[in-house]
């Protein structure tokens, strides 16, 4: 070891060859390393930001459900692709005897509709342009407990949405993002 250590000479052509190599090898590992790393951090950032913006849809339905308050679904109007909430019943005190009523109005209505790729309350879309739901593999449905008539009175409603980043929806994308499924399920 010595001899080496003190030899003027340098390094031979064959022995930086193989120095060059060996140093062109590691570097390429950790090249790759790094990028495949770099790749999935994104797309577990993409998966995260579909699924907040997927619940925060989910709450504006809830929410606006809340406010509307309503008595029912109604069974004609409503479709795989379309939910029509109703509120057709208030409540009266009648003063002569104190007692509270429930009589029928014209009802008011909110529909739930998938449209173009969007969720629409009320004819208004609440989805981002960001996030894309694919409509064939996406329902909306009830399972009806209490009928009167055409109105559904109580059930539980069933929200199927597949959702996919609009930015990366194709395969050949190197961040494809497989579309995945969120599934709501609510009483009323």
């Amino acid at each position: 070891m010595k001899r080496f250590v003190n030899n003027e000479q340098g390094l031979s052509l064959l022995e930086l060859l193989a120095a060059v190599t060996i140093s062109f090898l590691i570097v390429g590992v950790m090249y790759n390393v790094f990028m495949s790393g770099m790749k999935t951090y994104q797309r577990i950032g993409i998966e995260n930001e579909l699924r907040s913006e997927s619940d925060y849809m989910m709450s504006i339905v809830l929410n606006r459900l809340y406010e509307f308050a309503p008595d029912g679904i109604d069974t004609t109007t409503t479709t795989n692709t379309q939910l029509v909430f109703v509120n057709n019943k208030q409540k009266t005190i009648d003063t002569r005897v104190g007692l509270v009523e429930e009589q029928q109005t014209a009802g008011k209505s909110l529909p739930i509709a998938l449209q173009n790729d969007h969720l629409l309350i009320d004819g208004q879309p609440i989805s981002s342009d960001r996030l894309q739901i694919i409509s064939n593999q996406s329902k909306l449905s009830y399972t009806c407990v209490r009928q009167e008539g055409n109105i559904c009175r109580s059930g539980v409603v069933t929200i199927v949405l597949s959702v996919q980043d609009s930015n990366h929806n194709s395969p050949s994308s190197p961040l494809y993002i497989r579309p995945f499924t969120l599934k709501t399920e609510f009483g009323f």
